[in-house]
């Protein structure tokens, strides 16, 4: 399980490494571009604040299965 977020982790990281670059290499006014790179930083990190939630909620599901038996 620890792997598992390790890999998640790197993952989304490289995502938004790729963008970023991606982004900096298009020709773009810099008050555009900033723009841009700020857009998709809050919308990636809204998305992995939303994958840590449903992990979390996932894992008390877990532990109230384990209570109960």
């Amino acid at each position: 399980m620890k792997n598992t977020g390790i890999v998640i982790a790197s993952l989304v990281g490289g995502m938004i490494l790729g963008s970023a670059l991606t982004m900096l290499l298009t020709p773009q006014s810099g008050p555009e571009l900033r723009r841009k790179i700020k857009d998709l930083v809050g919308e990636e990190l809204d998305r992995v604040q939303e994958k840590i939630g449903e992990v979390e909620t996932r894992i008390d599901e877990i532990r109230c299965q384990c209570e109960e038996q």
